[in-house]
């Protein structure tokens, strides 16, 4: 969203602002700008590339020559599959871009953790990989709370199957493009009957998925969204979001509340968005204060 776009003259964009929408980076700003990262850091005096969404920066003068070469990196052809639209809203996410026929993935984002917290198993956590069970403390300790309050409302709930943080480092993890910064969890789901090889491997929302836990789950998730350091997105695929939509609506969930939480809902700005082959666990990304 560009706010003050002032006029173009001899080939140079004058500096605009640009409202941040959720999911944006500033590195993604930046390239949508012909910027580097660097200048728009330095015109906004901030030293990390994550902010608030909402946030009103500074769009520094820029070259139009390069400012339509990185658009069109950026968004690439119109994209002609619903997996496309959903790989270029991931790369937002995932501070990375989808590079024009190729779909290359380019890395952007700091790949290191600032403080490693790593996630230990407790009542009602199975960590499915300890290498890889490390996260921002911020991470680790909205992602204990969340799970908590859920088997506060359901005492008698399973373990919960915990996937991917990231690498005690931080950095490439195989088999991920996101991942690198401790920001990001991979959350299996609840079952009314445990799944046979559960927790120890992700089970796809089957007939015996618990609605109302995997709701509340959500639910929990979606209250630490007003903080700094609190969850920004949630990728799930669209079929697994239809069944949660049809239980909370037939349960009077309201139509706002709804429409802010799922994506099928219709909410333009949902926080729980599609992304295929998530039928299997929750991808969750949290905001870096």
């Amino acid at each position: 969203m560009v706010i003050g776009l002032v006029a173009v003259m001899g080939g140079t964009a004058y500096a605009g602002k640009h409202r941040v929408e959720r999911g944006e980076t500033l590195e993604h700003v930046a390239q949508s700008y012909g910027c580097s990262t660097e200048a728009v850091l330095a015109a906004n005096g901030l030293d990390t590339t994550i902010v608030p969404p909402g946030t009103l920066v500074v769009i520094p003068t820029c070259n139009m020559k390069t400012r339509a070469r990185s658009r069109e990196v950026i968004r690439g052809k119109k994209a002609k599959t619903e997996e496309q639209r959903a790989a270029q809203a991931l790369a937002v996410i995932d501070g990375a871009s989808i590079v024009e026929e190729t779909q290359e993935l380019e890395e952007a984002e700091p790949t290191r953790l600032q403080q490693a917290t790593e996630l230990r198993e407790t009542d009602g956590i199975k960590v499915r990989r300890p290498t890889r069970a490390f996260g921002e403390a911020h991470v680790v300790e909205h992602l204990s709370g969340a799970i908590a309050a859920v088997r506060a409302l359901y005492p008698d709930v399973h373990t919960l199957a915990i996937g991917d943080l990231s690498a005690k480092h931080g950095g490439k993890l195989a088999n991920h493009l996101s991942h690198q910064t401790g920001l990001d969890v991979d959350v299996g789901f609840y079952f009314t009957k445990v799944p046979d090889g559960y927790p120890e491997h992700f089970v796809a929302a089957n007939s015996d998925l618990d609605l109302s836990a995997t709701w509340a789950l959500i639910t929990a998730f979606s209250r630490t969204t007003h903080l700094a350091d609190g969850v920004s997105v949630i990728f799930l695929d669209r079929a697994v979001q239809q069944r949660l939509y049809k239980w909370a609506k037939g349960r009077g969930t309201p139509a706002d509340q709804l429409a802010s939480l799922l994506q099928v809902a219709g909410g333009s700005d949902a926080l729980v968005r599609h992304w295929p082959n998530h039928d299997d666990h929750l991808h969750v990304r949290f905001k870096q204060p």
